[in-house]
Order: structure tokens, then C-alpha cells, then sequence
């Protein structure tokens, strides 16, 4: 369709097995030269709180390809966040396969999908070039994909999983600071 959209962004794998955090969107450009709004964020975060949406695998929207559900979002620093509820590991053969794709470190992105309801352009002087702005959208659904579209986006391990997995070096994507502390305003990260 002409006014669907795709945004993809980090995944991040919360300490218990049937819950995931990620990024599914934020008003940085893309590699389509596409941004959100921050009146198509709120939207988002509404639609989502009001209510929730699938999440699927690179957007295959067949019920079998159903991995859970969002049904929380906040929206923090230009980010919506959100939390997702993952379908039953010993029903569902693909949600295993995610976990331990997330627990060796694999990059693994979130990709919105929905319709653009209104869009404007404005001229990036960053990058000298004509950007399209999403700036009202309707959220369908949320997919995890493997080559996120925002460059900014990455994955990480929340500290618990990092110590168990060995590994030491983690920054929140958020503020920056060792994953060990948080920041306080992030999904990411123990106190």
C-alpha cells in the first residue's frame, strides 16, 4: 500500500525468559530517509496502551507467525519503549529459537509496520537532503527483524544475562553507562 510504513529498531532480552524490551521507534532518520514525528510517537505509545499490538517475524502476518504481544509502551527521549509479553515456549518453536539467538548475541532489530495517516517533508541540513516525516501514523503491528533500519539501533543484555553469559562490557544504549547500573529512565540494565 502507498502509505504503509516500516521503521526497524532494537531488541533487547529482559531477565526472564517470556518477556522482551526493545525500541520500537524514535525520531531519528532512517537509511529510506524517514523519521517519526514526535506526535506520530505518542500515537504510537496511545495505540499501543489502548490496545496492544502482535509481534510478529519480519512482518509475516500469518497467526502462526505470532511471537507475543505488546501491550506496554512509554514513550522516553524522543523513544518509544516497549515491553513484550512472548507466546509460550513449549507451544511456539520459533520463541526458543529467539532466546537463544538474543543469549549468543545475535543483533536482532524491531520493525513497526502500520499506515501513515499524514507525512510532510523538511530539508536535513545533517545529512543536506529532503527527508520525509511521518507525522500522524496508525501502529498495526511490531516485527523482529534481523537488519534494523535505524542506524542508531543495537542490541543489548541486560546486566543479569550478561553476567551469566560472561560478558562484561555492556553500555546502555539509552544513557550510556555501564549496563551494571541503570540509568533510571531505560528498560535496560538492574539497580
Amino acid at each position: 500500500m502507498k502509505n504503509d510504513f516500516n521503521i526497524i529498531l532494537p531488541l533487547n532480552k529482559s531477565i526472564t525468559g517470556d518477556f522482551l524490551t526493545g525500541i520500537a521507534s524514535t525520531t531519528s532518520v532512517d537509511r529510506d530517509d524517514e523519521r517519526m514525528s514526535d506526535e506520530a510517537l505518542r500515537m504510537m505509545v496511545d495505540d499501543i496502551k489502548r490496545q496492544g499490538v502482535n509481534l510478529f517475524s519480519d512482518h509475516e502476518h500469518q497467526w502462526e507467525n505470532t511471537l507475543g504481544v505488546i501491550n506496554q509502551a512509554e514513550l522516553v527521549n524522543n523513544q518509544v519503549q516497549v515491553g513484550i509479553t512472548l507466546d509460550d515456549v513449549s507451544t511456539n518453536p520459533k520463541v526458543p529459537m529467539l532466546l537463544n539467538k538474543l543469549h549468543k548475541g545475535i543483533k536482532l532489530g524491531l520493525s513497526v509496520g502500520g499506515n501513515v495517516v499524514s507525512n510532510k517533508w523538511e530539508y536535513s541540513k545533517e545529512l543536506n537532503k529532503k527527508i520525509k516525516v511521518l507525522d500522524k501514523v496508525k501502529i498495526y503491528e511490531v516485527s523482529i527483524v534481523g537488519i534494523p533500519s535505524n542506524p542508531e539501533s543495537f542490541l543489548t543484555l541486560p546486566a543479569a544475562i550478561a553476567k551469566s553469559a560472561g560478558i562484561h562490557e555492556l553500555i546502555c544504549p539509552l544513557c550510556f553507562s555501564p549496563m551494571i547500573k541503570s540509568c533510571g529512565v531505560c528498560f535496560y540494565g538492574t539497580a
